[in-house]
């Protein structure tokens, strides 16, 4: 079983990440691609089981999304891939990109890291592709991560369509995060037990008698 790796004093990433706040973005070209893609990060107050939890609840994505996904549902499941259908409108909602996605099972690395990555299998846009990382900082914290790429068939400013990307990859590391926190968050307060029947009889039993 992969331990959550304690925070080292010298990680660069979550010295940065907490002096902006908790979370960041920007957008660049990762290495073998030629598109700019839309990258978020930041940091969660959950181990990450409970973020990988709500990474792969694919069928809720539009309930994660803030409204920014009309609509989401399972489209198929078969071992090591699932497929996703994903509406997203657009210039204040004219147009509706949708797309179904091809996610990857969970790829595991040796310091902790889990990868996530998900790719078009066919939709109206040129193309997709979504990444998740979710990092272990110690055994309560997590920095998610996404990189995020979706290419319209129409002509936009590429200003524009790095904003969208930027938000968007926002957005989902925000959402995943937080949903992620509520659910440890329950999951740490205990349930106080139900009083037991011997409990039940000495209340009534000691109580004021009627006149």
């Amino acid at each position: 079983m992969l331990m959550a790796a304690p925070i080292r004093a010298d990680d660069a990433a979550v010295t940065r990440l907490e002096a902006a706040g908790g979370a960041m973005s920007w957008s660049f070209v990762p290495t073998g691609h030629n598109e700019r893609f839309g990258h978020a990060e930041a940091i969660v107050v959950a181990p990450p089981d409970q973020v990988r939890a709500q990474a792969t609840d694919f069928a809720h994505y539009k309930d994660l999304s803030s409204g920014r996904i009309r609509n989401s549902r399972l489209v198929d499941h078969h071992p090591g891939a699932t497929d996703v259908y994903l509406q997203v409108p657009v210039l204040h909602g004219m147009i509706t990109l949708w797309q179904v996605m091809r996610f990857t099972d969970i790829r595991r690395a040796a310091d902790g890291t889990e990868t996530l990555t998900g790719t078009l299998v066919h939709g109206n846009v040129h193309a997709a592709e979504m990444t998740i990382r979710i990092r272990p900082i110690s055994s309560t914290r997590s920095v998610v991560e996404c990189d995020l790429l979706v290419t319209p068939s129409f002509i936009a400013p590429q200003s524009v369509v790095d904003e969208t990307l930027r938000d968007a990859a926002l957005n989902v590391v925000r959402a995943v995060g937080r949903r992620a926190e509520q659910k440890y968050a329950e999951l740490a307060v205990p349930t106080p037990p139900a009083p037991t029947a011997s409990a039940v009889a000495i209340q009534v039993d000691g109580g004021p008698s009627a006149e």
